[in-house]
């Protein structure tokens, strides 16, 4: 927050408040206070904008004698923050967010503000941390302390013993022979030597076992080293083994491709010399059934000229010419229906004439009828 007035000399002044130099710094760099340019228009940055240009002339419209205040807030805050100033009888006399000329003007004030603040919570945790190592080396100190006073009884303890067994001091007077010691600082002296002595064995164990981490950091190092170059050996194994898969994997397909190619190629031959097979057998089928169709042709016109050679014997037997025809195919392994079919009847057409005929020559079967035929001469023998 930035107090400024107008005096009755038309100055615009910033108004300190109580004894804090600082208050209001922040704006101090945003809000021009000494007499310079008129006021000029604000430029258009976004909704509702507020330059210093506006600040400036809100100060040069007081009145001489009257101020006012400049209050930098986060919008969050403004809504609540105008209603308590109504509230409170005041005057809100302009409002607008910062435009980026002036963020740039007191950006890096606020930048330097968060990072005083950042400094003072570090040195606040380092204060914290302080009185805790402070807090830590007090209890220590008393337990020194304690130490001591124990080793300093132990010593007088000692003392006295050595005295009694001596025979320069009676039981009863221990308990003086104590005081007196006390009083003349021979025990605190002993005390002290023994204190250092236990000192020094400490430092001298703790020099030790610095001495022993040492060794163990040092050999501790050298297993390091030693396990790193093993691991880059295996490493580099492991290259060279994979380097050598490699090549055996490229030799491995170069030997698939010949392999497939010489697989296609074999294969090829084979389909091709099938082929001459299936064409050569074509042809011989074709042949077969050009000689069957010959056989067949020869075999109608036989039976043509032996049909008619029979007639005679056929009329003579008074066998009708259709029933001369059944009799013609009865010899031969063919069924009634192709029969049917080369005479040009139905199936049941056939078996009625082969049923009259058999009648006629007085027989039951298809056999019998075929062997009186063939005893009558009507039709050949096998």
């Amino acid at each position: 927050m930035l107090f400024v007035a107008k005096s009755q000399d038309g100055t615009v002044e910033r108004l300190t408040i109580g004894d804090d130099e600082d208050f209001g710094s922040l704006l101090t760099a945003f809000v021009p206070l000494a007499n310079g340019d008129s006021a000029r228009p604000a430029l258009a940055d976004g909704p509702a904008g507020f330059h210093p240009a506006d600040a400036r002339a809100l100060a040069d419209s007081l009145e001489p004698g009257t101020a006012l205040a400049f209050l930098l807030v986060e919008h969050y805050w403004a809504a609540p923050l105008f209603d308590a100033i109504a509230e409170t009888g005041g005057t809100l006399i302009g409002e607008g967010f910062l435009t980026s000329e002036a963020e740039l003007v007191v950006g890096a004030e606020v930048a330097a503000m968060e990072e005083a603040a950042e400094v003072i919570a570090l040195a606040q945790a380092d204060e914290a941390s302080a009185l805790l190592v402070a807090a830590g080396a007090r209890a220590e100190a008393a337990e020194a302390v304690a130490d001591s006073q124990l080793i300093q009884s132990a010593a007088a303890a000692d003392a006295v013993r050595a005295l009694i067994t001596a025979g320069l001091v009676e039981q009863a007077a221990a308990h003086e022979a104590v005081t007196a010691l006390t009083e003349a600082g021979l025990i605190i002296a002993a005390a002290d030597q023994a204190a250092a002595d236990a000192v020094a064995e400490d430092a001298a164990a703790v020099a030790a076992a610095d001495e022993l981490a040492a060794d163990a950091i040092a050999e501790d190092a050298v297993v390091v080293a030693a396990a790193n170059q093993a691991a880059a050996d295996a490493v580099a194994e492991d290259i060279a083994t994979v380097e050598a898969a490699d090549e055996l994997a490229a030799y491995a397909v170069a030997e698939d491709v010949a392999t497939v190619e010489a697989a296609d190629e074999v294969a090829g031959e084979s389909v091709a010399e099938s082929l001459a097979t299936i064409a050569a057998a074509d042809e011989v089928a074709a042949e077969s059934v050009a000689d069957s169709l010959i056989t067949i042709a020869a075999a109608d016109e036989i039976g043509a000229e032996a049909t008619s050679e029979a007639g005679a014997r056929v009329r003579a037997a008074s066998i009708t010419m259709a029933e001369a025809q059944v009799l013609r195919y009865l010899s031969t392994p063919l069924p009634f229906s192709v029969i049917a079919g080369k005479l040009g009847i139905s199936r049941s057409a056939a078996k009625e004439r082969a049923a009259r005929l058999y009648h006629r020559l007085g027989v039951h079967s298809r056999e019998e009828a075929v062997s009186r035929a063939r005893s009558l001469g009507l039709i050949g023998a096998k």
